[in-house]
């Protein structure tokens, strides 16, 4: 039980500490810092590796077109994909919540293709697509035995090159993973759905709590919609065994 909290600890000091370091490099991340993580997983993880490296790639490619918050929140689309989707869950609810997900992003836009909000409505379902990516390899993933860890070393250049915080986000992306697969090789891999909810609204928070990052309004909004849409959708799972 120690080690599990430990771990959850861990995997939100890293979240926390990977989107700030995001926002001070102003979403400028090479290619290489999100390559690093994926090609940590290679050859071992497979094609799920490289749908993986698919994904990061495609969210990354236009995050500095992005406003950081919408980037950052698009990733609450986690739970509400785990709700929808899960064996107790009814096609009802599942077209109730991704409803409401296609509400709020199409809402967000609208606002980008009017000059309301900052980046490009293209780019906004590019990320959605891989998010959308990145949780169906997380969905399907098994834990890969013997990670390569040459390619960690790859941070260096990117720190001598004067990249530190594209060297840090890599690192914290990395020690994410490496946390999420310590959980699922034992009796650990319950606690994983449950940072499917944390570590989104922890990373939401934080471009929320600290007075550097700016938060448009719209993003807000839609950020809490569709979180209490997943907490609705919860509910609604939890209620009939309540009631057995």
């Amino acid at each position: 039980m120690l080690y599990a909290a430990l771990l959850v600890v861990v995997s939100i000091a890293l979240t926390v500490l990977g989107v700030s370091a995001l926002g001070y490099s102003q979403g400028e991340l090479p290619a290489l810092a999100l390559a690093i993580p994926a090609l940590w997983l290679l050859p071992q993880g497979g094609l799920r590796a490289w749908l993986l490296l698919v994904g990061l790639g495609a969210f990354g490619a236009v995050l500095p077109e992005q406003p950081l918050a919408l980037s950052i929140s698009i990733f609450m689309m986690l739970p509400v994909f785990s709700v929808s989707f899960s064996p107790k869950s009814g096609w009802q609810l599942a077209a109730l919540l991704i409803s409401i997900v296609l509400a709020m992003d199409v809402g967000l836009m609208a606002l980008q293709g009017e000059g309301k909000l900052p980046g490009y409505a293209s780019y906004t379902v590019i990320q959605v697509l891989a998010v959308t990516l990145i949780w169906y390899v997380a969905r399907s993933w098994r834990p890969v035995e013997g990670n390569t860890w040459w390619p960690l070393f790859l941070v260096i250049p990117l720190w001598v090159g004067g990249m530190e915080h594209a060297a840090l986000v890599a690192l914290c992306v990395t020690g994410l993973i490496a946390s999420m697969q310590e959980m699922m090789k034992g009796k650990l891999r319950e606690w994983v759905p449950r940072l499917a909810w944390v570590l989104p609204a922890v990373g939401f928070a934080t471009l929320v709590l600290v007075p550097y990052f700016e938060v448009p309004n719209p993003v807000l909004v839609a950020w809490l919609l569709v979180l209490g849409g997943a907490l609705l959708g919860e509910f609604l799972l939890e209620e009939p065994e309540e009631e057995l």
